[in-house]
């Protein structure tokens, strides 16, 4: 009894056991809702991993299905699996091993049970088409001077932009503009850009960038720097880059293929600037600039002696000046030609004619020559008793009263003359002349006890006079204020260096004199033009000369003096005496 009721529950829960799993459901659980694939062979995307969960032991099926249903690859088919995670993968390739077009597939998977099942469903994106990608401002080939280069571009909204050498991406704004700041470095660059979308297909640029900058080269080959020309017509030549655009002097010049260039062009009168400027592609300037001077005339040349003078020494002391700068040959001699154009030179005569040819040729090659015909006599002269008597012997009745009265009017002179003193000053030891308009002068003052005669000169370190300020006029006796604009009497700027101001009172025979040193310094722009012909008529600034400080009282005696001594009067208090 016992045994047969045993017998029975046993095979209750059989039946129970039997039922149960007869009516048992197996759930499925996909663990993603969407699934992005790129099968595009870029080893990105190329295929998708989707994982699930089954709860109950069951038969599972999965089917990719294209948007119209249609069934596109079978990944499972009735696989029984037991309750689990599972994984399945799918490349993106259809029954026929062919790579599906792009869009949205679903993937279905089914678990069934004895009498029941389960289905889930998931969305799968197929995307092999690569981003756009457009950039604004860089061509292939850009060449830039600057090293900082702003890139601006384009792409789709959704995709990420990555720049050579940058980890990071660069942001994209609603609408795929994007733009940054790329860093050059001298030479050729290569700048590389890649957008990458969500499935991962991607669109690279990459381009080519030359950062430029060094300056082209120029090189001017005629005329040279300072040079001195006696054409006013010249060619300007040289070489230069033959991809570069050049002017001279702001007209535009060709540059030929192998970079030659030629330009004729006119100069003026004195000093001429030439600026040679080439600019290449990217806009790197190179100048180019010399100064050659035009001088047509032909050098000044004066000397000591005349045409046909009579000389009783044999040695001859041959002075003269032409232009600083210039060369003098004496008969064939070169002659060493001071600073200031200053030369001399002891020349043997001989006995009866002698030829003197000079001949000065300055920088520009211009020319001057001067030939003096001298003689040379050997005579003996007679004593000075002897001379006296002859010419006592050849005078009229009247003479002798006659050079008694000139005795006495010498020694008239001669005690007015005594007691004559002065007193020479400078307001400064040192002067830098400067451009004719400019106004700067030398202030001297010159301080008489007495009226009297007053030469005032300025003496190189020769002893030869280079600028006489005011010569063998009659000045009252009083404190006078003379200037020197620094130039001689020729209306060039004297060279730098030592020189003596030298003023003499009195007449014949009598005469005093008292001197002091000054200084010249250079001053570049007037020594520069010094070469040039001197400038005719007054400047602007204070001449040289006496500044005289009148009262409107002295106005008519001070007009009746100038007349007679040779001064110009301005309007107003003051005086201004030219050499």
């Amino acid at each position: 009894m016992t045994t047969a009721a045993s017998i029975g529950v046993v095979l209750v829960l059989l039946s129970l056991t039997f039922v149960a799993d007869w009516l048992r459901t197996p759930d499925i659980t996909l663990l993603s809702s969407t699934a992005l694939l790129s099968p595009n062979g870029d080893q990105d995307r190329d295929f998708v991993t989707l994982t699930y969960r089954l709860s109950e032991k069951g038969l599972v099926t999965a089917q990719v299905h294209s948007p119209r249903g249609g069934l596109v690859q079978t990944l499972l088919s009735d696989e029984n699996q037991i309750p689990g995670q599972y994984s399945i993968t799918w490349n993106g390739l259809n029954e026929l091993g062919e790579v599906v077009a792009d869009g949205q597939y679903r993937l279905e998977i089914t678990a069934r049970g004895t009498l029941r099942s389960s289905q889930q469903n998931l969305t799968l994106q197929v995307d092999t088409t690569p981003p756009t990608m457009q950039l604004a401002n860089v061509p292939n080939g850009l060449r830039v001077r600057e090293n900082a280069l702003t890139v601006e571009g384009v792409t789709d909204p959704d995709a990420n932009v990555f720049v050579t050498g940058n980890p990071q991406p660069v942001q994209v704004d609603g609408q795929g503009g994007f733009a940054f700041l790329y860093r050059l470095n001298e030479g050729s660059n290569v700048l590389e850009i890649r957008s990458v979308d969500p499935a991962g297909n991607s669109t690279v640029l990459r381009r080519d960038i030359s950062l430029i900058v060094t300056p082209p080269e120029v090189v001017i080959a005629s005329p040279v720097d300072d040079a001195f020309l006696n054409q006013s017509l010249i060619t300007v030549s040289g070489q230069a880059s033959p991809d570069v655009t050049l002017t001279v002097n702001e007209i535009p010049v060709s540059v030929g293929e192998d970079g030659a260039f030629n330009h004729q062009l006119t100069l003026e009168e004195g000093d001429n600037l030439i600026r040679v400027v080439a600019t290449d592609d990217v806009g790197n300037v190179t100048l180019e600039e010399l100064v050659v001077h035009l001088k047509s005339g032909a050098p000044s040349l004066f000397l000591n002696i005349e045409d046909g003078e009579t000389f009783n020494e044999p040695v001859l002391q041959l002075n003269g000046r032409t232009d600083p700068g210039a060369i003098v040959q004496i008969n064939g001699q070169v002659v060493p030609v001071g600073d200031g154009g200053d030369f001399q030179l002891a020349l043997q005569l001989f006995e009866g004619q002698n030829i003197v040819d000079v001949v000065a040729r300055d920088q520009a090659g211009n020319t001057t020559n001067l030939t003096r015909q001298v003689r040379y006599a050997i005579s003996t002269a007679p004593t000075a008793l002897e001379r006296l008597w002859e010419n006592l012997s050849v005078l009229p009745s009247l003479t002798v009263p006659f050079l008694l009265l000139a005795g006495l009017v010498i020694a008239l002179v001669m005690f007015r003359q005594r007691g004559v003193t002065m007193t020479l000053a400078v307001d400064q030891p040192t002067f830098k002349p400067g451009l004719p308009g400019e106004g700067k002068v030398l202030l001297i003052w010159l301080e008489l006890n007495r009226d009297t005669h007053v030469t005032l000169e300025v003496l190189d370190p020769n002893g030869f006079p280079r600028a006489t300020i005011v010569q063998n006029r009659r000045r009252t006796a009083r404190k006078h204020t003379f200037s020197w604009d620094g130039y001689d009497d020729f209306g060039r700027p004297v060279a730098p260096g030592e020189y003596t101001l030298q003023a003499e009172a009195g007449t014949n025979p009598v005469k005093v004199s008292t001197a002091i040193p000054i200084r010249i310094e250079e001053d570049i722009l007037a020594h520069r033009r010094g070469t040039s012909a001197p400038v005719m008529g007054l400047p602007t600034g204070l001449p040289t000369g006496e500044v005289i400080d009148v009262q409107v009282r002295d106005a008519v005696r001070d007009a009746v003096r100038d007349a007679s001594n040779g001064t110009r009067r301005t309007s107003g208090n003051q005086t201004y005496r030219r050499r």
